[in-house]
């Protein structure tokens, strides 16, 4: 006889026998859906494993790539930093420069005005020296026409230290 309730030459004539064989052909059904059901609850579990291992990678990629997200953002940071202190750098120059130019724009003023003091001096003194030259120039001038005049009244030239000449 075989599994499950059959038998190789027929039905068994004993009910005790029959009875034997359906409890030994249900357990064999109940072992075989047992053996069914653990296949089916080992194959959802071994999927649920794969899939949490898939999971588990693919969070660790989104770590990674938060990883260099972060670094890179790490590396922007520091350059805007860097840029940042060198336009402060370039600020705090370009400060120190102005007050230098400041300073010296008001060395040269200050230099300006004296020259205008000296030159307003001398073109005082110049034209003093232009009306002192113009007024013994215009002495030079009378005397020689003095001269003249007399020369030609008939008289003798005056003047100091002249000579006469005689012919």
């Amino acid at each position: 006889m075989g599994l499950f309730g059959s038998s190789s030459d027929g039905a068994s004539a004993d009910p005790e026998i029959r009875q034997f064989e359906k409890i030994i052909a249900n357990e064999a059904k109940a072992d075989q859906r047992n053996m069914d059901h653990a296949i089916k609850d080992f194959t959802t579990s071994e999927k649920s494993h794969n899939k949490s291992i898939k999971e588990a990678d693919k969070a660790e990629h989104t770590i990674e790539k938060s990883i260099k997200k972060e670094h890179s953002t790490a590396q922007a940071l520091n350059k805007a930093e860097h840029k940042h202190d060198a336009a402060l750098a370039d600020q705090k120059n370009a400060r120190k420069s102005l007050e230098i130019k400041r300073k010296h724009e008001a060395q040269l003023d200050a230099d300006v005005q004296q020259r205008r003091g000296t030159l307003e001096q001398l073109q005082q003194r110049k034209e003093a020296n232009d009306q002192s030259r113009e007024a013994k120039l215009a002495q030079i001038h009378q005397q020689a026409a003095d001269r003249r005049a007399s020369l030609d009244n008939g008289g003798s030239p005056t003047g100091t230290g002249g000579t006469t000449r005689s012919m």
